[in-house]
């Protein structure tokens, strides 16, 4: 039995020094694709080279995260063309990239975020490459803004927009992600139980900690197996169904 961590930060500083330790946690439990994102130029780069020390587990995605997109020297967008093209094959997708209402304090900070998501949209659409979108307060103008474009793959990482919303994304053949707050958090249990299992993928967003059962503990791959016990659960579906076609739903997502 084998699952994925569809979305986390490896080149995050709060994993410095760590990264040996989470590999093996990952491959003692099973776990055997982490999707890792980057935040920036730099760690876009760092993402890359931690993909490549540690294929073929660590599957690498680059991007600028929407509140890193009004820094310019953080993003400078004008190098990913060329980074992309110096790593072809090792970037496995764009993220993460889309926008935030909550950081989004004024027309002019949104705007930029906007224009910054719509250049990664433009070279994933170029490129053929999937997408790893966050949308937290801002799903209607995600989704409006996606469907410009003719994209290969779409996972909405930690949905927690409006239920109403996921059959829309299903008929686009998009996908979710749902975390370990799904123990715990009502919310999250009603968008696992609403959504349909065949669009839903399990990440951690380490170095992200939780609470409930999580409290205290640092964030590691093995937590996505609780993740899919919770799915299971929801469901009514037993264990191995559930990661059977959440890993099959991963394989359409990336190319591995």
């Amino acid at each position: 039995m084998s699952y994925v961590d569809a979305h986390l930060h490896l080149a995050d500083p709060g994993y410095a020094g760590r990264i040996p330790a989470i590999i093996e946690n990952a491959t003692k439990n099973n776990v055997s694709h982490l999707l890792s994102n980057a935040m920036d130029y730099q760690t876009s780069v760092e993402t890359l080279e931690i993909a490549r020390k540690y294929e073929p587990i660590v599957l690498g995605a680059i991007g600028v995260h929407p509140w890193t997109a009004n820094n310019n020297a953080d993003c400078q967008l004008d190098k990913f063309e060329e980074l992309i093209e110096k790593n072809e094959g090792s970037v496995k997708a764009l993220g993460e990239i889309g926008l935030d209402g909550k950081y989004s304090q004024s027309a002019e900070t949104r705007k930029r975020q906007r224009e910054v998501f719509e250049f990664f949209l433009r070279i994933a659409e170029r490129r053929e490459l999937p997408v790893i979108v966050h949308s937290r307060l801002a799903v209607d103008e995600v989704l409006e803004t996606l469907s410009k474009f003719r994209l290969r793959k779409v996972l909405l990482h930690w949905y927690d927009g409006p239920i109403e919303k996921l059959p829309l994304i299903g008929e686009r053949d998009y996908l979710i992600s749902i975390g370990p707050a799904v123990q715990y958090s009502r919310r999250m249990s009603e968008i696992a139980r609403s959504a349909d299992l065949g669009m839903i993928l399990t990440e951690t967003d380490g170095p992200v900690t939780y609470r409930g059962a999580f409290h205290g503990q640092a964030t590691m791959p093995s937590f996505v197996i609780d993740v899919v016990r919770k799915l299971a659960e929801v469901k009514s579906l037993s264990l191995e169904t559930t990661r059977e076609v959440i890993m099959a739903n991963f394989e359409k997502l990336v190319s591995m």
